[in-house]
């Protein structure tokens, strides 16, 4: 990247490449899917910056997770209103990104959970906590989906809660 001109096709590829693995740290750091595109994107918009002032990038990788890596720690001080010390973040932030993206990959998310015991409750209540819990949809969605009024919903997402609830209790012990 030294003094070359930097191609749309050039962006594109740093982008296809990299995309992803920053995305994925910040989701599994904050476990919003919006907040997380929403710095990725962050990201790339002050790496983008940097290219148009024209600065010599030496490492593109170390480079680009720098910015991600600023980028968090700000986020998390406007999040908590107070400094954030370094000493927990290593300096090599693509080695710690990558360790954290695999650890949290390997792990069973909420998702997961929800999942097994899903087969446990009747077949009404678990399309109702399905579309409501897994595809995160609203109560309205919901409705329209189903073709059901708004009773029907709320009522059949409380039972299917309780008897989620109780599945997993007996299923726990």
């Amino acid at each position: 990247m030294n003094d070359q001109k930097v191609t749309k096709q050039d962006l594109e590829l740093i982008y296809d490449l990299y995309f992803d693995r920053i995305y994925k740290f910040f989701y599994y750091k904050i476990l919003s899917k919006e907040i997380a595109e929403d710095l990725t994107s962050e990201t790339f918009i002050a790496y983008a910056d940097v290219l148009k002032a024209k600065k010599n990038v030496e490492n593109l990788k170390s480079f680009l997770f720098g910015i991600a890596k600023n980028i968090f720690l700000k986020y998390l001080k406007q999040k908590y209103k107070q400094e954030i010390p370094f000493s927990n973040i290593s300096e090599d932030f693509y080695e710690y990104a990558e360790k954290y993206v695999e650890e949290s990959e390997k792990k069973e998310n909420l998702e997961d959970k929800i999942l097994k015991f899903l087969k446990l409750i009747p077949d009404k209540q678990q399309l109702v906590i399905k579309l409501r819990l897994i595809e995160k949809l609203s109560l309205q969605e919901i409705c329209i989906k189903l073709g059901k009024d708004m009773n029907y919903v709320k009522t059949t997402q409380k039972r299917g809660l309780r008897s989620l609830k109780d599945a997993i209790a007996t299923n726990m012990k």
